[in-house]
């Protein structure tokens, strides 16, 4: 007979539900939490805190009641344990530290990852990357080495006392069209000029907006916000920009003068902008790295970038929308509102 030991606290849950047969229960109240809980962690790499915040367990809460359904849904026996955890053993030594101290100190700026394909490479050593951290760790607890130049660099983070607000996580599917529309900014440089690029992506339909404008400037940002509300074929109900001081003063005055939402990112986070992050790609590689585009001003290049909007927005067809192009699920989804309201 298979075995399956757990902890005593966690024990003392799977027991219950056992014993006083509610089983169902448990699984009806617990199961979908852990189950998105899973899902967001491993398809989006939402952090714990985040996950915290919106389904409201901590870390220890989540592994505690996914380990008593796992036990639950087995049908096996299940006992305690009789003893407690023993702490794991380190699995490395002196040789490994003085190895890797010696790839840092001749390349100050490389982290764990760089470090571990070059131990992998030209040194056909089988710890993970993980243990290299754990390595620099102890190297850097004990001030063998230094902090790498980015490491070292303090990350400023924004001030939260006027409309702007820390950017919280929420679910795509509880969304509606024009929420968390992605705003963001980049720089390019085209048959010798560098223009200063503004882009908007929504969500659900994949609709960009984008514009040119000489200077990136927090009133530059505005005026591209007022265009934006303008030009969308949607309502914009709330907005999310990176940290970018282009984001600031004029730009969250005049989102509070438009009544829209605004969420700021934490610094170093462009995982939760990955569809405007995606859509600067796109506009690179089809937009200005076309060899073909001989636009030489700024006026010129305005013109030719919507001529390209115009196609990626209205015969572009995405494989996320099932085919469809960004106006036509618009379309689509006022259809199904009206009928939706109608009924």
């Amino acid at each position: 007979m298979r075995i399956i030991y757990l902890p005593k606290k966690i024990y003392k849950l799977y027991d219950y539900a056992r014993s006083h047969n509610v089983w169902h229960e448990y699984r009806e109240k617990y199961g979908k939490v852990v189950d998105d809980y899973t899902y967001y962690r491993k398809e989006y790499g939402v952090s714990y805190s985040d996950l915290q915040k919106q389904f409201g367990i901590s870390r220890a809460t989540y592994y505690r009641r996914k380990k008593v359904l796992k036990a639950l849904d087995s049908g096996v026996f299940v006992e305690p344990f009789s003893k407690p955890h023993s702490a794991s053993l380190r699995k490395w030594g002196e040789a490994e530290i003085s190895l890797v101290k010696k790839i840092r100190d001749k390349n100050p700026t490389y982290g764990k990852n760089k470090i571990y394909h070059i131990l992998k490479r030209e040194h056909d050593f089988t710890m993970s990357e993980s243990t290299v951290g754990r390595i620099l760790k102890y190297l850097m607890d004990r001030r063998l080495i230094e902090k790498s130049i980015s490491a070292q660099r303090k990350k400023k983070r924004r001030k939260f006392d006027k409309y702007a607000q820390k950017f919280t996580f929420k679910k795509y599917e509880d969304m509606v069209l024009g929420e968390r529309v992605q705003i963001d900014h980049m720089t390019v440089t085209k048959n010798g000029r560098t223009y200063k690029h503004f882009q908007a992506w929504e969500r659900k339909s994949k609709v960009l907006i984008a514009q040119i404008y000489s200077r990136a400037r927090s009133k530059d940002a505005a005026k591209f916000l007022k265009e934006l509300v303008k030009k969308a074929p949607y309502k914009i109900l709330s907005i999310q920009v990176d940290g970018g001081s282009e984001f600031m003063k004029e730009f969250e005055e005049a989102c509070e003068d438009l009544g829209i939402e605004l969420f700021v990112l934490p610094p170093a986070s462009p995982k939760y902008n990955g569809g405007v992050e995606r859509a600067n790609r796109i506009l690179r590689e089809e937009f200005y790295e076309n060899p073909k585009l001989l636009a030489d001003s700024t006026e010129n290049m305005r013109y030719e970038l919507q001529k390209m909007l115009k196609k990626y927005n209205e015969y572009r067809p995405h494989s996320a929308l099932n085919g469809l192009t960004p106006l036509m699920y618009i379309y689509k989804y006022h259809e199904a509102n009206k009928q939706s309201q109608s009924i």
